[in-house]
């Protein structure tokens, strides 16, 4: 059980980091919608749309957001306490270092679990709906190669030469593979669209191959349940590391049935495990610049402290997913390594500090 002087503490490490958090979103959301005012005018987007699109990314951004947040919380409240003497009062009257970092550790489950659930069950879906909000008003196609969407599913190739937002595709060619490896079957499509667990064709024209005929067949509408996964068109208009975990985890096995290239996914899924892990790692690294020499410096030393260890931490992370492509390092490896080597810096600042102490 917490008791009174543990709850203090753990509810001075939640208050700066919602302080904290609430900054460092503005911040980005400010500079995001001065970036979104040059393409006003643009269709379709105007002030109103814009704004909208930077309101719905605000949930992504403070999934991105929060591990730094902990960490300028811890460095920023808590180093009050220290400069006003508080933790020395504190260790003084019996409060052990381990018993420090425990309460500190509780206040950052308590912000790891409000991050899952804004990464998992909030920022995707309105990441998505931003995205598609922006394509809709500019009234383009999706991101796409020149030579228009590919996509495989068992034994059928997609072709598309047009993507649109609504999960709707145009100018579609579907070829069926036989046994032999062999086109039995090609079907041009004028329009396709997913809607209610089901795919609706418009114009549909379907050759049937074999070595004695070619049998053809016109129809206006059909519809079939399977041509490409739904999920396809998320990774088309969402980048992988702004995915839920549980969407990744489906994409990587669809790609994996159809023998597919996984490891940016893969990558981008231990990312959305291992990032949380990284609340606990800033609120361990903070921990030893609030004794020992807690008078010298003030707020402002503390704060660039905290800005310095965060941008480091998102450069080495996001070295560390390019080296793990080019490289082919295990996706675990390269997900998790910047969050080891944090951890391992914070473990031996705080070996220095207890010895000292």
């Amino acid at each position: 059980m917490t008791t009174v002087l543990g709850r203090y503490i753990m509810r001075q490490v939640l208050i700066g980091t919602v302080l904290a958090v609430v900054l460092l979103v503005a911040l980005d959301a400010v500079f995001a919608l001065i970036d979104e005012l040059r393409d006003t005018g643009r269709g379709d987007y105007g002030l109103r749309e814009a704004l909208l699109y930077v309101a719905l990314t605000l949930p992504r951004r403070m999934y991105d957001m929060l591990p730094s947040a902990a960490l300028l919380g811890g460095l920023l409240w808590l180093g009050n306490l220290a400069a006003n003497s508080e933790l020395t009062a504190m260790r003084a009257a019996g409060m052990t270092l381990g018993r420090f970092i425990g309460w500190v550790m509780q206040a950052g489950l308590v912000v790891v679990v409000v991050m899952v659930v804004v990464g998992e069950l909030f920022a995707p879906a309105a990441e998505s709906r931003a995205q598609h909000l922006k394509a809709s008003a500019f009234d383009e196609q999706l991101s796409v190669s020149p030579i228009g969407l590919w996509a495989r599913d068992g034994s059928r190739m997609v072709q598309a030469d047009t993507v649109l937002h609504g999960n709707r595709l145009i100018g579609v060619r579907i070829i069926e593979i036989g046994p032999d490896r062999e086109p039995r079957e090609i079907t041009r499509v004028e329009s396709a669209q997913y809607q209610d667990g089901a795919w609706q064709l418009q114009g549909v024209e379907r050759s049937r191959l074999s070595l004695e005929s070619v049998e053809t067949e016109h129809v206006e509408t059909e519809t079939i349940e399977r041509l490409i996964a739904p999920e396809y068109f998320d990774v088309l208009v969402v980048e992988p590391n702004q995915m839920a975990a549980q969407d990744l985890a489906r994409y990587i096995d669809y790609l994996r049935d159809n023998r597919l290239d996984v490891a940016p996914y893969e990558v981008a899924f231990w990312q959305r495990i291992t990032l949380p892990a990284s609340t606990f790692v800033m609120l361990l690294l903070a921990i030893p610049f609030l004794f020992g020499s807690q008078r010298e410096g003030g707020a402002g030393r503390r704060l660039f402290i905290g800005i310095a260890i965060g941008v480091s931490f998102a450069i080495v992370m996001r070295a560390m997913t390019h080296l793990g492509l080019v490289y082919d390092l295990p996706p675990v490896l390269a997900a998790s390594l910047p969050v080891i080597l944090f951890l391992g810096l914070a473990l031996l600042a705080l070996h220095r500090m207890a010895q000292r102490t």
